[in-house]
């Protein structure tokens, strides 16, 4: 049979709601706008980047005619799949956020005893985990601390790309002006050659001269075959980055590249200056202090991992009958120790992976000065 809930049982399920819901962190809503600021903040592009789980690839064609390298790189983390693909993780972790943000549901128990001789036996019980809603706070950091490392993790993986989009824009313009010269010269050897065919046949220079003109016209043509090959990969290579399709070919780099620039910075500063604006950095440092916390939280409830509290509503022949309910499960076998060493292994690595990064930063920084 049905029994309806009764008035402390409704106003336990709405001040549960209200709770849970209010408890929803404003990280769950903010979508991409993290990673758009590392990005900005970092590299002074603006992404306009929908909703997190929409693909907007085509909805953003490449246009024909000239692309700067700033054009190029905003298809690029508009476009890229790969970036699509990343971005990705920051709502899987806004979504653990608002798991471990939200309370657990209460479990409803139903019970009806069909009567052999006498009055039915009912009962109803709603159970509550005490324990989930005790860790929701430390759960709710971990989550939070996750989602930084991952948003960090992104928004360096679409830095990655905007640097690779650049560098594929500098070869696309090495290799036209690679193609310009050679063509040039194979121009003038090819006329280099015919004026030396020209006074062979009057008798003016030697057989062996023109040979050797000859020989470096032909050598010429296929240079420029080969700069030809070169700029159709650094094209290829261009438009991968920027997701263009098979029909996505009108597109056209200035000819010219920028004058290199003249600004030296000391490596001290430089190291320092990685170490602090590096979103890998920061990323690493927030795994090692989410494993911290997660560390805490299974010291912490090792030996009380789950327990309900609630009421029951039970009807036998001697009456109606209301009161509490507990239960825990008890520590004989599982008590923890194995979540704990996990735990530890875990922030070990994490903090060793940190430590790991911050070297190798150290070392690009010199690599990249020498």
């Amino acid at each position: 049979m049905s029994l309806p809930l009764s008035a402390p049982l409704r106003r336990f399920a709405i001040t549960a709601v209200l709770t849970s819901t209010a408890c929803m962190p404003p990280a769950v809503y903010r979508g991409s706008d993290g990673v758009a600021a590392m990005v900005t903040d970092r590299s002074g592009v603006q992404p306009s980047w929908g909703a997190i789980d929409t693909n907007f690839v085509s909805a953003v064609p490449i246009p024909a005619g000239p692309l700067d390298v700033e054009d190029a790189v905003r298809l690029a983390i508009v476009r890229n799949p790969r970036v699509q693909a990343t971005l990705a993780e920051v709502g899987i972790a806004q979504a653990e956020l608002w798991q471990a943000a939200t309370l657990p549901n209460p479990v409803l128990d139903l019970l009806y005893g069909f009567p052999r001789a006498g009055t039915a036996v009912s009962n109803v019980g709603v159970g509550f985990s005490v324990v989930r809603a005790l860790q929701l706070p430390l759960r709710r950091r971990v989550a939070t601390a996750e989602l930084a490392s991952t948003e960090g993790r992104v928004a360096d993986a679409v830095l990655g790309v905007m640097t690779e989009v650049q560098r594929a824009y500098i070869d696309v313009q090495h290799a036209q002006q690679v193609l310009e010269l050679r063509a040039t010269f194979a121009a003038a050897t090819a006329a280099s050659a015919g004026a030396a065919k020209a006074l062979r046949e009057a008798g003016n220079v030697p057989a062996l001269v023109l040979v050797s003109e000859q020989a470096m016209a032909e050598q010429s043509v296929a240079d420029v075959a080969e700069a030809d090959g070169a700029l159709a990969t650094a094209r290829a290579e261009l438009g991968r980055l920027m997701g263009a399709g098979v029909g996505d070919t009108a597109w056209t780099i200035p000819e010219r590249l920028r004058d290199p620039g003249t600004t030296t910075w000391p490596t001290g500063a430089l190291d320092s200056l990685a170490l602090v604006r590096r979103l890998d950095v920061a990323s690493a440092r927030e795994s090692a202090r989410s494993a911290a916390t997660a560390l805490g939280l299974d010291k912490r409830f090792r030996l009380l991992a789950d327990g309900t509290i609630g009421v029951f509503l039970e009807r036998e022949p001697d009456g109606r009958f209301i009161g509490p309910t507990g239960g825990i499960p008890l520590p004989l076998f599982d008590r923890g120790g194995a979540a704990i060493a996990r735990a530890r292994a875990q922030l070990r690595q994490r903090a060793a992976q940190h430590d790991a990064l911050v070297v190798d930063v150290h070392a690009q920084v010199r690599t990249q000065l020498a």
